[in-house]
């Protein structure tokens, strides 16, 4: 049921749209790091727990952010020399670059993340509210869920094996990777086959049905979606520029 205060679904995807677009736009270290934290505020107002799990996120993509910027700082020539020794040259151009890849790898993280909350008929009033296939909205609101659900599967695999005596970390490099490619590949089986069960139970419910579709719960774009919109976009615009 909807709440009588909410925000229109579509408000929060416009949202979610804006940041991700213009964290793409904006050149400048300092406007990305004021969109990244506008991104983390705005998924942790949106999760429940949600700076537990913004800090969770950020935990998680350290390493892979790291190894990133890394390669972009070693491989990458321009600008001014920073640092050298020997073969390994660090520049500025390199620098900003790693940087900039990493605030914005992160806000488009954090937008997902913010979209993710939201079940199929969020998704259904807000692509109806602008006309659009009721289909379409049905495959964007699985394809967000999907990694979830395999992050989610894979964790339940790894806990069982836990249960049965078997510590991952206690395995070799080699041993690990083994495991892990076959738990992978028994999570996305796993997920095909839900996503098949799925499929049989949308078409028994007349998903596909010819004529208009009803609805129990109806939710109208209104003049407070507007004014948080405006509102939202004139920070967004504030904080690029003042930065």
């Amino acid at each position: 049921m909807t709440k009588k205060n909410a925000l229109h679904p579509l408000t929060h995807i416009l949202m979610a749209l804006l940041l991700s677009t213009m964290v793409f736009i904006v050149k400048k270290p300092s406007s990305l790091l004021f969109l990244t934290l506008l991104a983390s505020i705005y998924a942790a107002f949106r999760m429940k727990n949600g700076w537990q799990k913004i800090l969770k996120t950020l935990w998680h993509t350290l390493p892979f952010l790291l190894v990133l910027s890394f390669f972009q700082i070693v491989f990458r020539r321009g600008g001014s020399l920073l640092w050298s020794y020997g073969i390994l040259k660090i520049s500025s151009e390199a620098v900003q670059i790693s940087i900039q890849l990493a605030l914005r790898l992160l806000t488009v993280i954090y937008c997902a993340k913010s979209l993710a909350v939201m079940e199929y008929p969020e998704f259904s009033k807000a692509f109806s509210a602008i006309r659009f296939p009721e289909e379409l909205s049905f495959m964007l609101s699985y394809a967000i869920h999907l990694v979830p659900k395999f992050l989610a599967q894979l964790k339940g695999f790894v806990t069982g094996l836990k249960l049965r005596g078997i510590d991952s970390a206690n395995l070799s490099i080699a041993k690990r990777l083994q495991v892990y490619k076959q738990l992978a590949i028994t999570s996305l089986a796993e997920l095909i086959r839900n996503s098949e069960t799925s499929a049989i139970a949308l078409e028994l419910r007349g998903f596909r049905s010819e004529g208009k579709r009803t609805k129990l719960y109806q939710q109208k774009f209104s003049y407070r979606d507007i004014l948080f919109l405006l509102v939202f976009s004139g920070i967004v615009v504030l904080v690029t520029n003042l930065s």
